[in-house]
């Protein structure tokens, strides 16, 4: 019986303070920002960058910044066919102690993270010393630091809709 109430207890604790990608999923994106979000939702706030991968793919910076923790950020928004397909937040000027800092409080959100290796790493990460990913089902984060540019990014992206995305175009 009294195995029961300990191993109840721990789960009740492990629910109410449990470190979880899941977090990652229901939170859906960063700050107000949601994978998925109609272009039109944050259209009056963003300003045209670039195009990407294709026509189809564009990027837009948000107008105003963030701050995250007392660090300001810029926040980059990449639409795909007008859906929110990725966040990607910067923290410019930044040390490997905000980097860390960072870091800490992702861990104590989402829980430990994968480490990519060199050879695991994207045209997009491979800039990066270190590289950590929070693979949620939808949404993935990935958290990296360039120390060249002390520049210490964080993008959310959506995890599922690759193979979807290719079907869409053929």
């Amino acid at each position: 019986m009294r195995f029961s109430l300990v191993l109840i207890a721990l789960i009740v604790y492990g629910a109410a303070y449990g470190q979880s990608v899941n977090d990652l999923d229901s939170k859906g994106g960063f700050k107000n920002y949601k994978i998925g979000d109609e272009f039109s939702a944050h259209g009056d706030k963003i300003k045209f960058t670039k195009n990407l991968e294709n026509p189809e793919t564009k990027q837009y910076v948000v107008r105003d910044p963030v701050t995250v923790m007392s660090h300001t950020a810029e926040v980059e928004l990449t639409f795909y066919k007008y859906k929110l397909s990725a966040i990607i937040v910067s923290f410019k000027n930044s040390s490997k102690e905000d980097y860390q800092e960072l870091l800490e409080s992702l861990q104590t959100l989402y829980g430990e993270p994968e480490q990519l290796k060199d050879k695991e790493k994207d045209k997009e990460s491979e800039r990066f010393e270190k590289v950590f990913v929070w693979n949620g089902q939808q949404v993935a984060l990935r958290m990296g630091y360039d120390q060249n540019y002390k520049l210490s990014e964080m993008t959310f992206y959506q995890q599922k809709g690759k193979l979807e995305k290719l079907k869409s175009e053929f």
